[in-house]
Formats: C-alpha cells, sequence, structure tokens
C-alpha cells in the first residue's frame, strides 16, 4: 500500500506539472498583447516591412488563431509599402494550421492533466492517510519535472537553435516550417528572439510553479515528521506513566 500511494503522488505531481505548462502554453500563445509586445520588440517595422499601424490587428489575428478564436489565417495589411488582402503566402498558412493542430493538442493535454491531477486527488483523500509515502512521491514527481526542465534550460541556452530545430522536426510531420525571410512576413515577424523570449517565459513562469511546489511539498515532509515525532513522544510518556 506504501508503494501505491508512493506512486499516486508521483503520478500527481507530472500531471499537475504538464496541466501548468499546457495551460501556460495555450494562455501566453493565445495572447494578443503579449504577441503584439513580443513583434514590436523583435521584429520592428523596419525589419519586417509590415507597416507599423497593421502590427496590433496582425497581433491579434495570429493569437486568435492559435486560440481558436479565428478561423482563417490571413492579414489585410501594407507590406513595404505596397496594400495587400493576403500578407501571407499559401506555405504560411498551410504551416500555421500544422501550428494550431498542436495547440488544440495542447488543450486536449491540458484538460486530460487536470482530470487525472483531480483523480489522485480523489484517491488521495478517499485513502485519508496523509503519509509521507505520498508526500515523497510527489516530491520525486516533481524533481523528475524539475530535471527535465532544467535539462531543457540549460540546452536552450547553450544552443538554442538545435532545440528549436528538433522540436519542429517531432512535431511536424513535413518542411512548411522552413520559412524565406525574403519571402515570408511571418518568419520576419517571429524570427528567432522571439521564439528565445517566448520559451523563457514560459519556462520561467513554469519553473517557478514547479519551484513553489517543491518548497510546499519539502514543509509539508517537515510539519507531517514533527507532527510523528510529537506523537511518539506523547506515547513514550503514556507508557511511562503510572
Amino acid at each position: 500500500m506504501r508503494i501505491f500511494r508512493r506512486i499516486l503522488g508521483a503520478a500527481l505531481a507530472v500531471s499537475a506539472a504538464l496541466a501548468l505548462l499546457t495551460l501556460l502554453t495555450d494562455a501566453l500563445g493565445g495572447s494578443p498583447q503579449l504577441m503584439f509586445s513580443l513583434m514590436e520588440r523583435h521584429a520592428p517595422p523596419e525589419a519586417t516591412g509590415l507597416a507599423e499601424e497593421d502590427y496590433p490587428q496582425a497581433a491579434s489575428m495570429i493569437a486568435g488563431y492559435l486560440s481558436g478564436e479565428t478561423d482563417t489565417f490571413q492579414l489585410s495589411a501594407t507590406v513595404n509599402g505596397v496594400e495587400t488582402e493576403e500578407a501571407f503566402h499559401a506555405r504560411e498558412q498551410e504551416h500555421m494550421a500544422d501550428v494550431q493542430a498542436l495547440f488544440q493538442l495542447d488543450r486536449a493535454v491540458a484538460l486530460g492533466s487536470v482530470a487525472l491531477s483531480l483523480a489522485c486527488l480523489a484517491a488521495c483523500y478517499l485513502l485519508r492517510r496523509p503519509d509521507r509515502a505520498a508526500l515523497r512521491g510527489f516530491r520525486a514527481g516533481l524533481r523528475t519535472m524539475l530535471t527535465a526542465l532544467a535539462t531543457l534550460l540549460v540546452w536552450g541556452a547553450v544552443d538554442f537553435d538545435s532545440l528549436f530545430i528538433l522540436f519542429h522536426r517531432l512535431a511536424f510531420t513535413n518542411d512548411l516550417w522552413l520559412l524565406n525571410p525574403e519571402t515570408d512576413l511571418l518568419i520576419r515577424l517571429m524570427p528567432t528572439d522571439f521564439f528565445v523570449h517566448y520559451a523563457a517565459l514560459i519556462g520561467g513562469s513554469w519553473l517557478g510553479g514547479l519551484c513553489l511546489a517543491e518548497a510546499g511539498v519539502e514543509l509539508a515532509l517537515r510539519r507531517n515528521g514533527a507532527g510523528w515525532r510529537s506523537a511518539i513522544q506523547k506515547g513514550d510518556k503514556g507508557n511511562h506513566e503510572p
């Protein structure tokens, strides 16, 4: 039974960590304000050719498309001084359709992770045994996720391009993501620094959440241990009473 409780705690930690990651990805990816801020910072009009007054509309359309609020990935704007009804080419639209599918998968994983977390919590409640086994399992699961995250953060800091390329090769079954900055507005709006910043926001927020959970479980283990020691000491005193 102790092994089961430890496994239950580890499953809760992993599912909760995945829920946090997927929810963060969906929330940040679907934020027009953040999209606009990062494009304005890392892809200024002089580098993209997109008119400055069209940036808010572009950010709103892209974020809305990723969140599922917009069905069509297209923009009427001024690009390189020329007004156009179709700022994005067919290849860019096809690639973004693949990206939208990834965000749909992200939301499905988020839903499943939340459901699994609630199921684990319900099981812990039904067992009604607040013991160190489940807490240690939870800590082990958290540390596994923290180790994975630390590995990705170090890899990204040392060689973000290789990590970025590997992600695309694993996530997509085609090469539509290989866009040309000379002809494709999308890659000019989202250069490497744009994705580095996005990844840092998601990874940093996720790391902060996991560290808070780690601190919480350490505190719970200490209090739990103190409670057991107090109970044992009281029991010993009771056994010596005349």
